[in-house]
Protein backbone atom coordinates (compact mmCIF):
# COMPACT_ATOMS: atom_id res chain seq x y z
CA UNK A 1 0.00 0.00 0.00
CA UNK A 2 2.64 2.17 0.81
CA UNK A 3 4.50 1.92 -2.40
CA UNK A 4 1.65 2.22 -4.22
CA UNK A 5 1.22 5.47 -2.42
CA UNK A 6 4.75 6.26 -3.03
CA UNK A 7 4.53 5.43 -7.29
CA UNK A 8 1.52 7.95 -7.06
CA UNK A 9 2.85 10.91 -5.38
CA UNK A 10 5.68 10.38 -7.57
CA UNK A 11 3.89 10.17 -10.75
CA UNK A 12 1.69 13.36 -9.70
CA UNK A 13 5.00 15.46 -8.80
CA UNK A 14 6.35 14.91 -12.13
CA UNK A 15 2.91 15.60 -13.93
CA UNK A 16 3.16 18.78 -11.59
CA UNK A 17 6.47 19.16 -12.92
CA UNK A 18 5.65 18.26 -16.63
CA UNK A 19 2.53 20.53 -16.61
CA UNK A 20 4.33 23.88 -16.74
CA UNK A 21 6.51 23.26 -19.61
CA UNK A 22 4.51 21.54 -21.79
CA UNK A 23 1.83 24.51 -21.22
CA UNK A 24 4.74 27.17 -21.83
CA UNK A 25 5.55 25.41 -25.34
CA UNK A 26 1.93 25.51 -26.28
CA UNK A 27 1.93 29.06 -25.00
CA UNK A 28 4.30 30.12 -27.75
CA UNK A 29 3.56 27.61 -30.23
CA UNK A 30 1.55 28.86 -33.76
CA UNK A 31 -1.62 29.43 -34.29
CA UNK A 32 -4.05 31.12 -35.96
CA UNK A 33 -7.61 29.78 -35.60
CA UNK A 34 -10.53 29.61 -38.12
CA UNK A 35 -12.95 32.16 -38.01
CA UNK A 36 -10.40 34.91 -36.33
CA UNK A 37 -8.78 36.01 -39.58
CA UNK A 38 -9.15 36.60 -42.92
CA UNK A 39 -7.32 34.91 -45.37
CA UNK A 40 -6.86 36.35 -49.32
CA UNK A 41 -5.42 35.04 -51.98
CA UNK A 42 -3.39 37.13 -53.40
CA UNK A 43 -3.95 37.83 -56.76
CA UNK A 44 -5.89 34.24 -56.56
CA UNK A 45 -4.06 30.92 -55.32
CA UNK A 46 -1.21 32.06 -57.26
CA UNK A 47 1.30 29.47 -55.70
CA UNK A 48 -0.65 27.24 -58.02
CA UNK A 49 -1.49 28.60 -61.04
CA UNK A 50 -0.53 31.81 -62.98
CA UNK A 51 -1.56 35.22 -61.10
CA UNK A 52 -4.53 37.05 -61.80
CA UNK A 53 -6.28 33.96 -64.13
CA UNK A 54 -9.30 32.15 -63.58
CA UNK A 55 -7.52 28.96 -62.46
CA UNK A 56 -5.97 30.83 -59.51
CA UNK A 57 -9.20 32.39 -59.01
CA UNK A 58 -11.36 29.52 -58.79
CA UNK A 59 -8.39 27.30 -56.57
CA UNK A 60 -8.61 30.25 -54.14
CA UNK A 61 -12.30 28.92 -54.27
CA UNK A 62 -11.92 25.75 -54.05
CA UNK A 63 -8.93 25.95 -51.05
CA UNK A 64 -11.83 28.60 -49.18
CA UNK A 65 -10.36 31.95 -48.74
CA UNK A 66 -12.53 34.38 -47.28
CA UNK A 67 -11.13 36.90 -50.60
CA UNK A 68 -9.29 36.88 -53.70
CA UNK A 69 -7.23 39.81 -54.34
CA UNK A 70 -6.59 40.84 -58.15
CA UNK A 71 -5.19 44.10 -60.09
CA UNK A 72 -7.41 45.75 -62.66
CA UNK A 73 -7.00 48.72 -65.30
CA UNK A 74 -8.99 49.38 -68.55
CA UNK A 75 -7.64 48.93 -72.15
CA UNK A 76 -7.61 51.39 -74.68
CA UNK A 77 -11.48 50.72 -75.46
CA UNK A 78 -12.30 51.07 -71.71
CA UNK A 79 -12.83 47.30 -70.80
CA UNK A 80 -12.11 46.52 -67.24
CA UNK A 81 -9.43 43.53 -67.59
CA UNK A 82 -7.19 41.74 -64.53
CA UNK A 83 -3.14 41.99 -64.66
CA UNK A 84 -0.89 43.05 -62.08
CA UNK A 85 1.14 44.86 -64.57
CA UNK A 86 0.42 47.93 -66.81
CA UNK A 87 1.83 46.06 -69.65
CA UNK A 88 1.14 42.41 -71.07
CA UNK A 89 4.82 41.63 -72.13
CA UNK A 90 5.37 39.06 -68.72
CA UNK A 91 2.23 37.36 -68.59
CA UNK A 92 1.47 36.68 -72.11
CA UNK A 93 2.54 35.80 -75.50
CA UNK A 94 2.04 39.61 -76.65
CA UNK A 95 3.51 42.38 -76.40
CA UNK A 96 2.40 46.32 -75.07
CA UNK A 97 0.43 48.47 -72.65
CA UNK A 98 -2.46 47.56 -71.44
CA UNK A 99 -3.69 50.89 -71.84
CA UNK A 100 -2.69 51.22 -75.68
CA UNK A 101 -4.40 48.13 -76.35
CA UNK A 102 -7.90 46.89 -77.14
CA UNK A 103 -9.97 44.38 -75.05
CA UNK A 104 -10.12 42.51 -78.79
CA UNK A 105 -6.12 42.72 -79.35
CA UNK A 106 -5.96 41.34 -75.09
CA UNK A 107 -7.80 38.85 -75.89
CA UNK A 108 -6.49 36.99 -78.67
CA UNK A 109 -3.66 36.65 -76.06
CA UNK A 110 -2.63 33.34 -74.27
CA UNK A 111 -0.72 33.50 -70.60
CA UNK A 112 2.00 31.85 -70.86
CA UNK A 113 4.24 32.65 -67.62
CA UNK A 114 3.54 32.56 -63.83
CA UNK A 115 3.12 29.14 -62.21
CA UNK A 116 2.18 26.12 -63.30
CA UNK A 117 1.37 27.66 -66.91
CA UNK A 118 1.83 24.59 -68.67
CA UNK A 119 -1.33 22.64 -66.58
CA UNK A 120 -3.35 25.41 -67.81
CA UNK A 121 -2.88 25.87 -71.68
CA UNK A 122 -4.85 28.51 -73.78
CA UNK A 123 -5.69 30.15 -70.42
CA UNK A 124 -6.89 34.09 -71.53
CA UNK A 125 -6.48 37.39 -69.45
CA UNK A 126 -9.64 37.82 -67.36
CA UNK A 127 -12.05 40.92 -67.50
CA UNK A 128 -13.22 42.11 -64.17
CA UNK A 129 -16.69 40.90 -64.55
CA UNK A 130 -15.18 37.39 -64.86
CA UNK A 131 -13.65 37.59 -61.94
CA UNK A 132 -16.09 38.89 -59.93
CA UNK A 133 -17.95 36.40 -61.51
CA UNK A 134 -15.73 33.42 -60.08
CA UNK A 135 -15.79 35.30 -56.82
CA UNK A 136 -19.46 35.04 -56.44
CA UNK A 137 -19.85 31.35 -57.46
CA UNK A 138 -17.41 30.43 -54.68
CA UNK A 139 -18.39 33.58 -52.09
CA UNK A 140 -15.47 35.02 -51.87
CA UNK A 141 -14.90 38.94 -50.93
CA UNK A 142 -13.38 40.70 -53.92
CA UNK A 143 -10.12 42.61 -53.43
CA UNK A 144 -9.51 44.79 -55.87
CA UNK A 145 -6.70 46.90 -56.58
CA UNK A 146 -6.98 49.51 -58.98
CA UNK A 147 -3.72 49.69 -60.57
CA UNK A 148 -1.83 53.44 -60.66
CA UNK A 149 -2.01 53.46 -64.45
CA UNK A 150 -5.59 53.72 -64.17
CA UNK A 151 -6.62 57.24 -65.29
CA UNK A 152 -8.50 59.21 -62.63
CA UNK A 153 -11.32 59.86 -64.81
CA UNK A 154 -11.82 56.16 -65.37
CA UNK A 155 -12.93 55.79 -61.52
CA UNK A 156 -16.63 56.50 -62.79
CA UNK A 157 -17.01 53.76 -65.51
CA UNK A 158 -15.59 51.26 -62.56
CA UNK A 159 -18.25 52.62 -59.95
CA UNK A 160 -20.52 52.31 -62.25
CA UNK A 161 -20.02 48.84 -63.36
CA UNK A 162 -19.28 47.65 -59.54
CA UNK A 163 -22.60 49.17 -58.53
CA UNK A 164 -24.56 47.58 -61.19
CA UNK A 165 -23.36 44.92 -59.40
CA UNK A 166 -25.67 42.82 -56.52
CA UNK A 167 -22.77 41.65 -54.56
CA UNK A 168 -21.54 45.01 -54.33
CA UNK A 169 -22.11 44.79 -50.63
CA UNK A 170 -18.46 42.11 -50.26
CA UNK A 171 -16.06 44.76 -52.33
CA UNK A 172 -12.90 46.13 -50.97
CA UNK A 173 -10.85 48.42 -52.78
CA UNK A 174 -7.28 48.99 -52.21
CA UNK A 175 -4.62 51.59 -54.55
CA UNK A 176 -1.14 52.72 -54.58
CA UNK A 177 -2.79 55.79 -56.53
CA UNK A 178 -3.60 58.73 -54.40
CA UNK A 179 -5.93 60.53 -56.72
CA UNK A 180 -7.65 57.01 -57.31
CA UNK A 181 -8.79 56.18 -53.60
CA UNK A 182 -10.08 59.96 -53.00
CA UNK A 183 -12.08 59.59 -56.28
CA UNK A 184 -13.16 55.99 -55.95
CA UNK A 185 -14.42 57.08 -52.24
CA UNK A 186 -16.37 59.36 -53.19
CA UNK A 187 -18.37 57.56 -55.87
CA UNK A 188 -18.60 54.34 -53.97
CA UNK A 189 -18.72 56.07 -50.02
CA UNK A 190 -20.06 52.67 -48.79
CA UNK A 191 -17.42 50.83 -50.05
CA UNK A 192 -14.57 49.71 -48.16
CA UNK A 193 -11.34 52.21 -49.43
CA UNK A 194 -8.11 50.92 -47.94
CA UNK A 195 -4.72 53.08 -49.34
CA UNK A 196 -1.59 50.85 -50.20
CA UNK A 197 1.51 50.89 -48.73
CA UNK A 198 4.75 49.41 -49.42
CA UNK A 199 8.37 49.16 -47.76
CA UNK A 200 10.19 51.42 -49.35
CA UNK A 201 12.73 53.57 -47.63
CA UNK A 202 10.87 57.12 -48.93
CA UNK A 203 7.58 56.00 -47.81
CA UNK A 204 6.34 57.67 -44.72
CA UNK A 205 3.51 55.61 -42.59
CA UNK A 206 2.41 58.67 -40.17
CA UNK A 207 1.83 60.40 -43.36
CA UNK A 208 -0.06 57.32 -45.29
CA UNK A 209 -1.71 57.22 -42.35
CA UNK A 210 -2.83 61.04 -42.62
CA UNK A 211 -3.88 61.30 -46.22
CA UNK A 212 -6.13 58.12 -45.05
CA UNK A 213 -7.82 60.47 -42.05
CA UNK A 214 -8.28 63.48 -44.11
CA UNK A 215 -9.72 61.35 -47.28
CA UNK A 216 -11.94 59.41 -45.15
CA UNK A 217 -10.85 55.76 -46.38
CA UNK A 218 -11.45 53.28 -44.46
CA UNK A 219 -7.64 51.68 -43.81
CA UNK A 220 -4.35 50.93 -44.96
CA UNK A 221 -3.22 47.55 -46.65
CA UNK A 222 0.77 47.69 -45.62
CA UNK A 223 3.45 45.29 -46.44
CA UNK A 224 4.89 43.35 -43.96
CA UNK A 225 7.62 45.46 -42.94
CA UNK A 226 5.95 47.27 -40.72
CA UNK A 227 5.93 47.20 -37.09
CA UNK A 228 3.69 46.92 -34.00
CA UNK A 229 3.49 51.06 -33.43
CA UNK A 230 2.71 51.78 -36.98
CA UNK A 231 -0.05 49.21 -36.79
CA UNK A 232 -1.09 51.12 -33.08
CA UNK A 233 -0.86 54.26 -35.07
CA UNK A 234 -3.23 53.34 -37.44
CA UNK A 235 -5.48 51.64 -34.95
CA UNK A 236 -5.35 54.61 -32.84
CA UNK A 237 -6.48 56.96 -35.94
CA UNK A 238 -9.84 54.66 -36.14
CA UNK A 239 -8.51 52.79 -39.23
CA UNK A 240 -8.61 48.43 -40.21
CA UNK A 241 -5.65 47.00 -41.14
CA UNK A 242 -4.31 44.92 -43.83
CA UNK A 243 -0.94 43.65 -44.33
CA UNK A 244 0.45 41.71 -47.22
CA UNK A 245 2.13 39.40 -48.32
CA UNK A 246 2.23 36.69 -45.68
CA UNK A 247 3.95 33.43 -46.67
CA UNK A 248 5.32 32.61 -43.60
CA UNK A 249 3.03 31.04 -40.30
CA UNK A 250 5.74 33.04 -37.93
CA UNK A 251 5.51 36.43 -39.95
CA UNK A 252 1.60 35.28 -39.84
CA UNK A 253 1.43 34.75 -36.02
CA UNK A 254 3.54 38.10 -35.44
CA UNK A 255 1.29 40.54 -37.05
CA UNK A 256 -1.95 38.02 -35.62
CA UNK A 257 -0.25 38.61 -31.69
CA UNK A 258 -0.48 42.72 -33.51
CA UNK A 259 -3.94 42.69 -33.72
CA UNK A 260 -3.96 41.84 -37.78
CA UNK A 261 -6.99 39.70 -38.93
CA UNK A 262 -6.69 40.70 -42.66
CA UNK A 263 -3.99 38.65 -44.10
CA UNK A 264 -2.76 38.81 -47.81
CA UNK A 265 -1.40 35.47 -48.77
CA UNK A 266 0.39 33.98 -51.81
CA UNK A 267 0.83 30.30 -50.60
CA UNK A 268 -0.84 29.84 -46.87
CA UNK A 269 -4.02 28.84 -46.79
CA UNK A 270 -7.10 28.69 -44.39
CA UNK A 271 -6.86 25.61 -41.87
CA UNK A 272 -8.94 23.60 -39.60
CA UNK A 273 -8.63 24.77 -35.66
CA UNK A 274 -5.20 23.35 -34.49
CA UNK A 275 -4.36 21.95 -31.11
CA UNK A 276 -6.89 19.93 -28.88
CA UNK A 277 -9.61 21.56 -25.46
CA UNK A 278 -5.90 21.90 -23.46
CA UNK A 279 -4.15 23.97 -26.17
CA UNK A 280 -7.01 26.20 -26.92
CA UNK A 281 -7.69 26.94 -23.25
CA UNK A 282 -4.18 28.15 -23.10
CA UNK A 283 -4.28 30.62 -26.19
CA UNK A 284 -7.89 31.95 -24.85
CA UNK A 285 -5.76 32.99 -21.36
CA UNK A 286 -2.74 33.99 -23.89
CA UNK A 287 -5.49 36.37 -25.77
CA UNK A 288 -6.91 37.90 -22.31
CA UNK A 289 -3.54 38.55 -20.68
CA UNK A 290 -2.63 39.96 -24.22
CA UNK A 291 -5.77 42.32 -23.81
CA UNK A 292 -5.08 43.13 -19.95
CA UNK A 293 -1.75 44.29 -20.81
CA UNK A 294 -2.64 46.26 -23.76
CA UNK A 295 -5.46 47.61 -21.42
CA UNK A 296 -2.39 48.49 -19.49
CA UNK A 297 -0.16 49.78 -21.13
CA UNK A 298 -2.70 52.35 -22.95
CA UNK A 299 -3.49 53.48 -19.18
CA UNK A 300 -0.10 54.00 -18.59
CA UNK A 301 0.74 56.05 -21.63
CA UNK A 302 -2.08 57.83 -21.56
CA UNK A 303 -1.40 59.14 -17.78
CA UNK A 304 2.35 59.03 -18.44
CA UNK A 305 3.66 63.31 -18.83
CA UNK A 306 5.31 63.96 -22.24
Amino acid sequence: MKKAISVLLTALLLLGLSIPAFAASVYESYRIPTGSVRMIAHSGYSAMAPENTLPAFRLAGEHGFWGAECDTSPTADGVWIIMHDDSVDRMTDGEGKIADLTFAEIEALSIDAGNHPEQYPGTKVPTLEAYLDVCKAYGMHPVIEIKECAPVESMESLAALLLAREEKETFTIITFGKAQAVRIKQLMPETPVYFLIGGAPDEKFPEAVQFCVENGLDGLDFAYVWGENDIQMAREAGLKTMVWTIDDLEEAEKFYRWGVRDFTTNALTPEKPQGNLFQHIIWWLRDIFACIKSCFSNIFKTNCPS
